[in-house]
């Protein structure tokens, strides 16, 4: 097939979970004899794989950038007809299904959650809604927060609404299309995250800690990801003082960013237990492996809110697993099935500290009982989620689109 992802693909240093399933689908189905068309800030991203055609895209502010990239997608969608174009962008999806629609055979949209959820989530956390001291000020700001939350409603559903097919990466996003959008159930294909198995795999613990400078006598707690509502980080740290009251040489690394950070290191502090912290900010992605292997147990302690609505694909639980690490994580569908599927971790009740405590420590007192969890959960994720599984399915979404 001859595709064109309707997105940005920018450059993998930049790293979140949306960029990397980005760079992994696209490289995967390219790898699955597809040429795939992408736009780019930097011109060397991807552009060395076979079957990749890079456009460059010129950076600048958002404004600039918008421009030059709807400049870049009209010409190249002009002069250039395709099989399927691809998103994972409701403003992009809307584009695709007003303007580009005649010239590709199958316009698929995919979906990873809802964005309207995680929106509110980020302004409740980060203070946005609370009342301005100006009543006017704040109802005015209220007033637009909400046309702009319907405004995003109804892109999506146009979006929706002009794609032959839909991928959604977990069951619940599927039943909310199905109940919400009204979106016909035989459109609607689930379609996992997954995990470089050929990046994530295991490495010598003794070997990454030296690498990175950590003693390579106690024990180091591992969180990866963006530092986003959801993921929970807050009960990790909260979890704290009780795993170090009976293993107080512990650590717990932190990787990654986003608009908790600053609210997780308050909260370290004034639980007396900062230098017990590691936070590393971004980490490239081809270094992430190195901080996971270090670790002796990592963990993704999500949240109830947006999750346990649409349930969980979470590429954090699936390369932690990869690596050969056990898992203890919220028992939040999707997370909780690939734990009891794999035994490859242990699932608490989501926001309990104590819970989450609880269950670190009894990894940390077992070695055995990691290595065996580790080992199972590395050969699940290894038989069921490679990026290359994942790839071969949404191959054969786009291909079902098609007329011939």
């Amino acid at each position: 097939m001859k595709m064109l992802f309707l997105d940005i693909v920018w450059p993998l240093y930049l790293a979140d979970g949306s960029l990397i399933h980005r760079h992994e689908l696209v490289s995967n189905l390219a790898k699955l004899e597809n040429e795939v068309h992408i736009f780019t800030t930097d011109k060397s991203t991807l552009s060395h794989l076979d079957n990749i055609r890079c456009h460059y895209v010129r950076p600048g502010s958002l404004l600039t950038l918008t421009i030059n990239y709807f400049r870049s997608s009209a010409g190249l969608v002009g002069a250039e007809k395709f099989d399927v174009l691809y998103t994972r962008n409701p403003n992009f999806g809307l584009l695709a299904g007003l303007f580009y629609r005649g010239r590709c055979e199958t316009l698929v949209y995919e979906l990873n959650g809802i964005p309207e959820d995680e929106t509110s989530l980020i302004k409740s956390r980060s203070g946005e809604e609370k009342p301005s001291q100006k009543r006017g000020t704040g109802e005015l700001a209220r007033y637009f927060s909400s046309a702009k939350s319907r405004l995003n409603i109804l892109v999506l559903k146009k979006a929706l609404g002009f794609s032959d097919k839909i991928i959604a990466v977990t069951p619940g996003i599927k039943a909310n299309l199905e109940s919400v959008y009204r979106i016909p159930g035989d459109k609607i294909t689930v379609v996992p995250n997954g995990a470089n198995t050929s990046l994530f795999r295991p490495l010598e613990q003794e070997i990454c800690r030296k690498d990175l400078g950590f003693d390579p006598e106690i024990p180091y707690v591992c969180f990866v990801g963006n530092l986003a509502p959801w993921q929970g980080v807050e009960h990790l740290v909260k979890a704290a003082p009780l795993i170090l009251s009976r293993f107080p040489e512990c650590r717990f690394l932190i990787v990654g960013d986003g608009v908790m950070k600053h609210e997780l290191l308050n909260l370290s502090r004034e639980l007396g237990i900062e230098n017990r912290f590691i936070f590393t900010g971004v980490v490239p992605y081809d270094r992430v492996p190195v901080y996971i292997n270090a670790s002796d147990i990592c963990a993704a302690p999500f949240i109830l809110a947006r999750n346990a609505k649409i349930g969980l694909s979470p590429l954090k639980l699936y390369e932690y697993m990869a690596c050969g690490k056990p898992v203890v994580a919220s028992a939040i569908a999707g997370v909780a099935d690939a734990l009891e599927s794999s035994e490859g971790g242990i699932s608490v009740p989501p926001e309990d500290p104590e819970a989450l405590a609880e269950a670190v420590s009894e990894l940390l007192q077992n070695q055995k009982l990691r290595a065996g969890m580790g080992s199972k959960g590395l050969s699940y994720v290894t038989e069921n989620y490679s990026w290359y599984s994942v790839a071969k399915q949404v191959d054969g979404v786009c291909k079902s689109g098609l007329k011939s």
